[in-house]
Parts: C-alpha cells; structure tokens; sequence
C-alpha cells in the first residue's frame, strides 16, 4: 500500500530537465515513468542509467520497443533511426559499449503497466498511453493486440475516450505518448506527456510530473 506515487511523463533524452524536476519533488518521492525515456533528445543514456541507479519504476513505452527490436531487421533499424534513435546512438557512443547492451536488458523486463494500491483512493494504473479501453484486471493476460494499442495509440480524438468504461473500471490511469499543453486531469486519468523534448513549440518543451491521489502538478 503506497501513500502516493509521482508520476513524471516521456522524457525522451532531456536529461537536464530529469534533474531540475527531480530537484522539485520531495527527497523521499515514490516516483514511476510512463516510458519513452529515450529518443530525440541528446542523453537519452544518462536519463536511463538514472532510473536504473535510482531504482525508479518505470511502464515500457513504444520508444523502448524501437529500440529492442531494430536489431531484428533494416527496417525496424531505419523505422528507430528515423524516429530519434539516432540521437539516441550518439549518446551511447559516449558511454562504455557494454552500457547499451545493459540497458537492452532492462527495457525487456519493464511491464505494460505499473499497479499501485492508494489507501482510500482509486488504484494507480500508469501506462505508457490510455489503458482504460482494454482493461480488466492487474491480473488478466492482455492480448497482443490489447499492449500495441496501449503503446501507439495517441489519444487525439475525443472518441478514444470511453467515459463508461472509465467509471466502470475503478481505476486512476496516468500516461503519457500524446504530448498536451500541460497536464490534462479528470476524474478518471490524466495525461502527463507536456512534450518536454519539443522546444521548437512554444506550447512545449517542458517536462512534468503528477501526485496520486493529490493531482499536484510540478514541471520545469
């Protein structure tokens, strides 16, 4: 039984803006990530050898999935290359060689999603993007189908929602994938994802971090 979690969104190499939000949060923070702590941004090594050392929960988000895979094939190679993982490269090549092929290991243990029990509230469920449309229990073997959906889909359209379900499920899910200009909260989720890696948006550039239950927001 947890007394709250502090939830920080996709990080995507933005390794100073790890530091500065992690500087924001109490000293003795439960803290989980919704994934994508790699890709675009310049040290995405460092951001994930933090997590590691600081031993911090962490959801498998689709850019962790790029990088597992794009040694199956050119394409998935080129699909990675193209979506960040170069600059991810970059930042390994800074690093000793055993360094990536370490942190391989730990994105193949990371879980669709992380459960955390809140007394007196909602249980937690943070993902890597919306979870409420396939849930069904902590316990229940999602489908193949049910985590590509909870990894890709970016939840643009008011129609992805299911307000129903939500209310049904008896859960809080927080995620990120789908950038926002700052956090979106309801009674049921919130999205965390405020684009921390796009500082050619004025709208973005920020890295953000939630409270369960308390819904406190702190960003850089």
């Amino acid at each position: 039984m947890q007394k709250g979690i502090w939830v920080i969104g996709d990080v995507h190499g933005e390794y100073e803006k790890l530091l500065l939000l992690l500087s924001k949060l109490p000293k003795d923070a439960i803290v989980c990530f919704t994934g994508d702590l790699i890709d675009r941004g310049e040290e995405s090594a460092k951001v994930v050898e933090l997590v590691i050392n600081n031993g911090y929960f962490c959801v498998l988000g689709n850019h962790e999935v790029m990088m597992i895979e794009s040694d199956k094939s050119k394409h998935n190679a080129e699909y990675w290359f193209n979506n960040g993982g170069i600059e991810t490269l970059s930042s390994y090549a800074r690093c000793d060689e055993e360094v990536f092929t370490k942190h391989v290991r730990y994105f193949k243990t990371l879980p669709y999603f992380a459960y955390f029990e809140i007394e007196g509230h909602k249980p937690l469920v943070v993902s890597h993007s919306y979870l409420h449309h396939v849930w069904v229990s902590k316990e229940h073997p999602y489908s193949k189908d049910d985590v590509e959906d909870i990894l890709w889909r970016h939840m643009k359209k008011s129609e992805y929602f299911d307000a129903q379900r939500e209310a049904q499920n008896g859960i809080f899910n927080i995620f990120g994938h789908t950038p926002v200009y700052g956090a979106v909260i309801t009674n049921t989720y919130a999205m965390i994802d405020t684009g921390a890696v796009y500082e050619d948006n004025k709208h973005f550039g920020i890295l953000s971090a939630i409270c369960y239950p308390t819904l406190e927001v702190r960003s850089t």
